[in-house]
């Protein structure tokens, strides 16, 4: 399953193109407003170690053939050395033990726990990301012949931003990813379709929330173009690349999102859009880092 809905794109390239005409090289805010302050609630004192002992476990799972894992193919060693890794970064020392049933259940499972984490700031974005990691493993390891992402890199660290300029961010990515997202689901059948036609649903909830809050705020929503110069899709392999490319443009500003979230809700947004393109990364075979949104 795609995405875990909850409280509820600067790697596009070419020209953004307004309702008056207007155009920019991408759908990237260069030139935000000001965050209005918000009501910032204590944060949650989070330990990091029994969630280091998750990622832990789903590397042995991996490791020790867990079913699902040979469908990784190639991809099974690196997943479980990024699970290792994420252990390590989120509690050094840290064990865990191979969680019976299937790779795409346990990593389901672990995924879910990491993305409920009601943690604020760096330690938030960390969890939120190694859940958003899990749930592509997971997804993987589920599909009948998964495609193998590429390498990314990962960053050691995440620019704080306020939470209103990071959703306001973040909703100028979705309106981008949304209008890609459309298109190359024309193009798709089968459990590409599938997975699409979730994505399409989980940023459109995704985008819903985020304008809400926004308004709530009184702060500007910013509007989805009529049209954004992407490259119109003419059959699957032109579908999914496009599907790579504008899914990795809006890890970072969903990772940013979630370390400046002050509130349940607005973190929760942050962890979905998240979730939802870093799976969708996974499955069109595009770059996935150990860290998603660590860019």
């Amino acid at each position: 399953m795609l995405t875990r809905r909850g409280l509820l794109v600067a790697a596009i390239g070419g020209v953004l193109v307004g309702a008056a005409g207007c155009s920019r090289r991408d759908p990237t805010v260069t030139g935000r407003p000001s965050a209005v302050p918000s009501v910032t609630t204590a944060a949650a004192v989070v330990d990091p170690a029994p969630y280091a002992s998750l990622a832990a476990g789903l590397a042995a799972a991996v490791r020790g053939g867990a079913a699902g894992a040979d469908r990784l193919g190639s991809f099974r060693d690196r997943a479980a050395t990024a699970f290792d890794s994420q252990a390590t970064v989120l509690a050094a020392g840290a064990t865990g033990s191979a969680p019976g049933g299937s790779l795409s259940d346990a990593a389901g499972s672990a995924a879910a726990r990491f993305l409920a984490a009601p943690a604020r700031g760096v330690i938030a974005a960390r969890l939120a990301s190694a859940g958003a990691y899990a749930a592509a493993v997971g997804s993987l390891a589920g599909a009948t012949a998964p495609r193998t992402p590429v390498d990314a890199a990962s960053a050691d660290t995440i620019s704080a931003l306020g939470d209103a300029e990071a959703m306001t961010a973040l909703l100028e990515q979705l309106h981008a990813a949304v209008f890609a997202t459309e298109a190359a689901v024309a193009q798709l059948s089968g459990e590409d379709a599938q997975w699409a036609k979730a994505l399409l649903t989980g940023h459109l909830a995704t985008r819903d929330g985020l304008a809400a809050e926004l308004g709530r705020r009184s702060v500007r929503v910013p509007v989805a173009a009529v049209a954004y110069d992407i490259g119109r899709p003419t059959d699957t392999t032109s579908a999914v690349a496009l599907l790579a490319r504008v899914e990795a443009a809006v890890l970072p500003d969903a990772c940013h999102l979630v370390r400046a979230a002050t509130g349940e809700t607005v973190r929760t947004l942050g962890a979905s859009a998240l979730e939802d393109a870093t799976v969708a990364v996974a499955r069109a075979g595009g770059a996935l880092p150990v860290w998603p949104g660590w860019a």
